[in-house]
């Protein structure tokens, strides 16, 4: 473990213990502060355990979700409702007023290169695919690599962030992070190197947990997604267009959008007090249930993910 003397992101010295945490996810042991940036407020865990020692907290038949080419009515939702949400058409307003927690999704247009760092197996490079986006993913996970390409998906690649070097310049459109962000280590870099491989006109589209929001602030050191120690930096609303505008970027959209945290957290409690866990995540009527909430939580500004876009000041 590596213990961290200076933030991250600013580097000053002075910090405050936001939380105290564990693994409650798969229950691998060690103890990890996240500690607050009094200078810039960023949330960053601490201490850090090093490349090799991660790996043990990526188990990777658990962690991981290997989805292969299912068709269902579920997926036609899905796929409709993403589609109709980003088109320029009235059903798109309509839908927006309600549904919030759909994935982060390029602006919608008719054509372009889009990129998703993180792709997994590729669901979502698939239906970009379909709305006529030429797609490219890259992912550190073999496996979910091997799943893509059998989804006819030949620009997927092996990497981390760092693969991105091996594109030209200016080639992108649209380059997509959702759930990356708060797994790098030099998130900085990252951004770098990203608005390098963006068109003059293209976007930045990123989707990572709200350190302010709501559901944080009420479960604390339950919080499902302050997933220690796999996010090792934490943003808020403020802290995330902080970093954006200090890279070049020009955040040009907000949104929240709350899946999942609330019934996460509350299983995680439960766990505490039971010892056993009670699958509240995958119970459909218990996320219904608790939806109203989170739409509210979203709509208030205080919902558990953020959705930021940004283009790279002209």
């Amino acid at each position: 473990m590596r213990q961290i003397s200076v933030c991250p992101i600013c580097h000053r010295y002075s910090f405050q213990t936001l939380y105290e945490s564990t693994d409650r996810m798969f229950h691998i042991p060690g103890k990890f502060s996240v500690l607050k940036c009094n200078n810039c407020s960023i949330a960053f865990l601490n201490p850090r355990p090093s490349f090799r020692e991660l790996q043990k907290y990526y188990p990777t038949k658990r962690y991981y979700a290997y989805n292969e080419n299912k068709k269902g009515f579920f997926s036609f939702i899905r796929e409709y409702l993403i589609k109709h949400y980003y088109a320029p058409t009235i059903v798109s307003k309509i839908i927006s007023v309600f549904i919030s927690n759909v994935p982060a999704m390029p602006t919608w247009k008719n054509s372009g290169k889009i990129l998703d760092v993180g792709c997994g197996t590729g669901e979502t490079l698939q239906l970009l695919k379909r709305l006529g986006w030429d797609v490219y993913g890259i992912d550190i996970d073999r496996r979910a690599i091997k799943i893509a390409r059998q989804k006819g998906l030949s620009r997927v690649e092996y990497g981390a962030y760092q693969h991105l070097s091996t594109y030209p310049d200016h080639f992108f459109d649209a380059i997509r992070l959702y759930h990356v962000i708060e797994h790098l280590d030099n998130p900085q870099e990252c951004l770098r190197i990203i608005a390098q491989k963006l068109k003059i006109d293209g976007e930045i589209i990123i989707g990572t947990p709200n350190v302010e929001s709501i559901v944080a602030r009420i479960f604390k050191h339950y919080w499902y997604n302050l997933d220690s120690p796999r996010h090792l930096i934490l943003f808020s609303a403020n802290t995330l267009r902080k970093i954006l505008k200090k890279e070049g970027y020009l955040p040009n959209e907000v949104r929240f959008c709350s899946a999942g945290g609330m019934a996460g957290s509350m299983q995680y409690v439960l766990f505490q007090i039971t010892g056993r866990t009670i699958n509240l995540i995958n119970n459909t009527l218990f996320v219904l249930l608790i939806y109203p909430f989170e739409w509210i939580f979203d709509r208030l500004k205080q919902g558990d993910i953020l959705i930021v876009r940004a283009k790279l000041y002209t």
